[in-house]
């Protein structure tokens, strides 16, 4: 049961297998530097994973068994542990079922979580949406309209490649869905320079991507005369 509990807890994480190997090597045994051994981590990291798993579970690993002290967010993962496989399904991020976990334990039950986001429609949209969809798998019935998907629709070139007016109608093209992408990031309680900041670092990423794709592709000399010019104008 224990470690039912702590795979239900542990959710999402790509981990999961190998943090339950873990602490069920350890019940049996095991010690932090064989396990460390066996699994390729540092000792250190072994016994990170096995504490946090003892007090999600209110002990019973490392100290004393006291159900009482433990989480009652790792109950509501084990009373409902479809969650996360609804969250993927509906693609509403690895993060939204802790967020989800995180209101439920607050409100106390499912029901008057479901109450709440009632007469706070304005809450996150994708906590909101997963706990509409909890509330359909336990009731049969949505308590509210599904959250409606964008419906901004990119539209194709109209100039060839090499036409000095593309990158224009590309940003022209991609304001209307950017526009919705921030008031979705404001709504959900990020600030303006936040997610302005995190646009740019992502932009930035990614042109970093594309030219070193870019570059990839050139021929070893195209791609040394480039770096030559850049020394030249540098």
């Amino acid at each position: 049961m224990m470690l039912e509990k702590l795979r239900a807890c542990w959710g999402f994480s790509p981990t999961v297998d190998r943090n339950v190997a873990l602490v069920e090597g350890f019940l049996k045994g095991k010690s932090f530097a064989d396990l460390a051994q066996e699994h390729g981590l540092s000792t250190t990291r072994v016994r990170q994973i096995i504490e946090k798993a003892d007090r999600l579970v209110g002990g019973g690993i490392l100290t004393k068994a006291e159900p009482s002290k433990a989480s009652p967010r790792s109950d509501f993962m084990v009373d409902y542990p479809y969650v996360w496989k609804l969250a993927e399904m509906h693609r509403l991020g690895s993060v939204t079922p802790h967020h989800f976990f995180t209101e439920l334990e607050r409100a106390g039950s499912l029901e008057r979580l479901v109450d709440k986001m009632k007469r706070l429609p304005s809450r996150a949209r994708t906590t909101r949406e997963l706990a509409r969809l909890a509330w359909q798998k336990e009731r049969g019935e949505s308590p509210w309209p599904a959250m409606k998907r964008s419906s901004v629709m990119i539209v194709e070139p109209s100039c060839p490649a090499d036409h000095p007016d593309r990158g224009l109608q590309c940003q022209i093209t991609l304001e209307p869905a950017l526009q919705e992408l921030v008031e979705r990031a404001a709504e959900s309680g990020w600030t303006e320079d936040e997610i302005a900041y995190a646009l740019l670092e992502l932009a930035g990423a990614r042109l970093t991507e594309c030219q070193r794709h870019f570059e990839g592709r050139m021929p070893q000399h195209a791609v040394a005369g480039t770096a030559a010019i850049g020394d030249v104008d540098a």
